[in-house]
């Protein structure tokens, strides 16, 4: 997803935006880029934030729907994980965008 398809009506920063090949699978830079936006390590997620992506979905299946090669067309994965909305796209980017409002974020 490129900037310019991106909702005008969206005005969620992005918070983390993080990149996957086929040494680092979409599942395990979404991790990191969840845990970089949430300011923890990825080992700990689950802990310090009541969650992980495996939670809210299948890695393999993330992997598998975002592989290079597989379809036609643009895939773009979005996941809701609490006030933030996790995307993966098929073409090597990850974004974890932040709450509209900017007071949640000082309420964590």
């Amino acid at each position: 997803m490129t900037d310019s398809a991106r909702d005008p009506t969206d005005d969620r920063p992005i918070l983390v935006e993080r990149t996957y090949d086929e040494t680092t699978p979409a599942s395990m830079a979404a991790v990191y880029a969840l845990a970089t936006a949430l300011d923890t390590d990825p080992i700990r997620c689950s802990t310090d934030l009541g969650f992980t992506l495996y939670d809210h979905v299948d890695p393999e299946a993330l992997d598998a729907l975002v592989t290079h090669g597989h379809r036609e067309g643009t895939v773009t994965i979005e996941l809701s994980l609490e006030e933030y909305l996790l995307q993966v796209t098929d073409t090597g980017r990850v974004r974890v965008l932040g709450a509209t409002d900017s007071s949640t974020e000082s309420d964590r």
